[in-house]
């Protein structure tokens, strides 16, 4: 794990902080390609792209804090912390694409038609992203034997670890595969937006069998965290998406 690629002085690049704005320029790419085919000028897609991004880090932010609220209390000098550190997928996902539909609004853009076009594109941000927390170090997966083939050393708890962040990224490489090829298929305004919540929130749901380095908290004596929770909200939002998807030409523009 290299969480700094280099430093200079007191000057340090951050790896997760390079693999974010990697992660955000391949998205914004993907996206930009899509525009003409939903008709969205890419001018407004920047638009409502920084607004959503910026607005996603900031809610990534207070749900990371929101979860270990405990540990924030004894050290709220951590509070507001400005490095690309203690946030979380989930809040991110939420805030920002709320901020996205409201800007979309104001805009007079279609936003089933919008959300469409950018939701495969957040699959592509976030399997980059996950790279960005192996280099870092953080999420890691439960401590393995020497004998375990596919491992990683975590400084954090100074063992081998499953390299469950890899396993995240390749899922949501797979749902986007998935995603495009059906889209095809079902060109209904709604239907990609619900089918990657769908695919997304079940390789959340797998991953965190296999995260130890998370914030994520163990509900009772169940095998099951938080995370299991919100990823079984996100596919549940997902499938409403989709069975409540509408014919192109009936989304009103």
């Amino acid at each position: 794990m290299h969480p700094t690629i280099f430093q200079v002085g007191s000057f340090k690049l951050a790896s997760f902080g390079v693999m974010m704005v990697i992660a955000f320029l391949a998205a914004l790419a993907l996206a930009t390609k899509r525009a003409p085919k939903f008709g969205v000028d890419p001018k407004k897609l920047s638009d409502v792209t920084f607004w959503a991004i910026l607005t996603g880090i900031l809610g990534a932010r207070i749900f990371f804090i929101i979860q270990d609220i405990p540990y924030y209390l004894k050290h709220r000098s951590e509070l507001f912390s400005l490095q690309f550190q203690g946030l979380t997928s989930f809040g991110g996902f939420i805030v920002g694409g709320v901020v996205a539909a409201y800007v979309c609004k104001k805009k007079g853009i279609p936003i089933l038609p919008f959300l469409d076009l950018i939701a495969p594109a957040f699959l592509v941000g976030h399997a980059i992203g996950r790279i960005g927390c192996l280099l870092n170090g953080c999420c890691h997966g439960q401590p393995v034997g020497e004998s375990f083939p596919f491992r990683v050393w975590s400084s954090e708890i100074n063992a081998y670890c499953q390299p469950a962040q890899i396993y995240d990224s390749l899922m949501n490489v797979a749902a986007l595969g998935l995603v495009l090829w059906m889209e095809r298929k079902s060109p209904k305004a709604g239907y990609t937006t619900g089918l990657v919540l769908a695919l997304h929130g079940l390789a959340r749901f797998i991953y965190e069998f296999f995260r130890a380095g998370s914030s994520s908290t163990t509900i009772g004596n169940l095998p099951f965290t938080d995370g299991h929770v919100m990823a079984l909200v996100i596919i549940a939002v997902g499938a409403v998406f989709m069975l409540r998807a509408k014919p192109v030409e009936a989304v009103a523009a």
